[in-house]
């Protein structure tokens, strides 16, 4: 599981698991976020767009946004300091 993050595109991408048989297709939900599906049918990641407004998970289900909020925990608490000049 991985997450990443394009502060260009103001996107988010959170991987929770490799594509079975590869990428099919992807769904938007009505919330904003993008559910992505393998060849199996199977949800394997979420794409947030416009996310420095935030991030909704209410149109995911309850297990995935739980598996959604420890990645981006884990991700933000890797994280390095930054320091800005001044």
């Amino acid at each position: 599981m991985y997450v990443s993050h394009d502060a260009l595109a103001d996107a988010m991408y959170v991987s929770l698991q490799l594509p079975e048989g590869g990428d099919s297709h992807a769904e938007p939900l009505d919330e904003g976020p993008i559910r992505c599906i393998d060849k199996a049918g199977n949800v394997y990641a979420y794409e947030f767009l416009f996310v420095s407004r935030g991030v909704s998970l209410d149109a995911i289900g309850a297990e995935d946004a739980d598996r959604i909020r420890d990645a981006i925990r884990t991700a933000i608490a890797a994280l390095e300091p930054l320091a800005v000049p001044g």
